[in-house]
């Protein structure tokens, strides 16, 4: 699938193979593309593995510049080296699609450039991903409720991710090219012809050959480290984000008119909303059995649930069922609003960091960490940028009615997890309640 993004061309869906041989891997990659007969193929220099278009984007009459979405997804740093993209591209009328992508070790997986039309194939992708990937990976793209599909030993976290965001990523080295023809008889004259020359010695030292080659292609300006970590900010700015001053209310709002306590006998237990964005935060509801409730049956909750829950997930011997929901948390915003006039360091320590100080009375935990500077810092250090933007983890866990104090929190403060825990058995006090909640999130600054 080839698709158009800001005027850049993204293809999904390109079949990868890996390169063996005792050939140079330039040398192996043009007789793959000879034998599929591609046109356009990704390879990169010395890179053992491949990818070319798939047969039906191989007809398509396209003269302008292709990429390939998997290589722009394993180039971006944050993201690797083990990722699996989902992408949920929906239109109105039609049945969703998914586009996924694997990236194993920092690169394409044979096997996982697909667009998928069904879920069933989706959920087997996605199970048959966590056998070929060792350890830890990140669930990347628009697809959180894949989560519960996935083990909770493999520790995987899921990176909100769009496409415009992919396609700022997609430059030369995710460009697809032209295979190289040279043959082995050329490449033997070749080497056959240059030896000569260097026998009869050549009319030029090296030092005069590279000055050459660089009056003839003269490198292109390079940008300032300011200017590289500008590029990376505008890139994150494009990124959702909620307010945690306007989200936790919304949130609560919801928990409090669409949440039931009991589904069909089922009590809940906890919810749990990992990446928290504007406009509707994906949460997963968990429901259970208590010890010794009786007549309680995997029917008995699913005629109960409400249609605003997705469909459960029984685990643990049927005894507990994991739900979806879409939770309202406010209109869309990006990060590019937070950061455009954030408070300075002191301000945000005296003025949030005290604020928190007085939240502890009443709750178990409320701590502002230290600022660090956000986003990826350049080479040349810290000491590169003059006016950074920075950034502070933050986090309160306590009783749930303390969340009154959170509508007053500063618009440089975003929310990014939710965590509910219900017991009901629980003897309230100052710090204590039947409904503890965890938030925690990100505050920012610019001196």
């Amino acid at each position: 699938m080839i698709l158009d993004i800001h005027g850049k061309k993204l293809v999904f869906g390109m079949q990868w193979r890996t390169l063996t041989g005792s050939d140079a891997p330039s040398a192996l990659a043009s007789d793959i593309a000879r034998e599929v007969r591609a046109m356009r193929i990704w390879h990169d220099d010395q890179a053992l593995h491949m990818g070319y278009l798939d047969t039906a984007d191989a007809q398509a009459k396209i003269k302008d510049k292709l990429y390939s979405g998997a290589a722009s997804i394993a180039r971006v740093p944050e993201l690797v080296p083990n990722a699996l993209f989902v992408f949920r591209l929906e239109a109105p009328g039609q049945a969703p699609v998914y586009l996924v992508c694997g990236i194993v070790k920092g690169r394409p997986r044979v096997g996982f450039d697909q667009v998928v039309r069904d879920e069933k194939t989706l959920a087997q992708l996605a199970a048959d991903f966590q056998a070929k990937c060792d350890g830890e990976f990140k669930l990347v793209g628009n697809a959180p409720e894949l989560l519960p599909l996935l083990p909770p030993e493999r520790h995987v976290t899921h990176v909100p991710y769009t496409l415009d965001m992919l396609v700022a990523h997609a430059g030369p080295a995710a460009l697809l090219k032209k295979p190289r023809t040279t043959s082995q008889r050329k490449r033997v004259l070749t080497l056959a012809v240059l030896t000569a020359a260097a026998a009869v010695g050549w009319p030029y030292g090296k030092a005069e050959y590279d000055a050459y080659q660089r009056r003839l292609h003269p490198p292109p300006p390079q940008k300032t480290p300011a200017e590289r970590y500008a590029d990376d900010l505008a890139t994150r700015a494009v990124g959702p984000v909620a307010l945690a001053g306007v989200a936790l209310p919304a949130w609560v709002h919801w928990f409090a008119n669409d949440v039931p306590l009991q589904v069909g006998g089922w009590s809940l237990a906890s919810i749990n909303c990992a990446d928290v964005v504007t406009p509707k935060a994906n949460c997963t509801l968990t429901y259970e059995i208590k010890q010794g409730a009786r007549g309680l049956t995997n029917q008995t909750f699913v005629v109960a649930l409400p249609d605003a829950l997705g469909a459960p997930v029984f685990q643990a011997n049927d005894t507990r069922a994991v739900v979806s929901a879409q939770v309202p948390v406010g209109e869309a915003r990006n990060l590019g609003a937070v950061l455009e006039q954030p408070p300075t360091a002191m301000a945000l320590r005296v003025g949030f960091g005290s604020r928190l100080q007085t939240l502890r009375q009443v709750a178990t935990k409320a701590e502002l960490k230290d600022l660090s500077i956000f986003g990826t810092v350049p080479p040349e250090g810290p000491a590169s940028l003059l006016h950074p933007v920075l950034s502070a983890p933050w986090e309160i866990s306590g009783p749930l009615r303390n969340v009154t104090e959170f509508a007053a929190f500063p618009p440089n403060v975003t929310v990014k997890a939710i965590d509910l825990v219900v017991n009901l058995d629980a003897a309230p006090d100052l710090k204590q309640s039947k409904f503890i909640l965890t938030v925690k999130g990100d505050a920012f600054a610019r001196d």
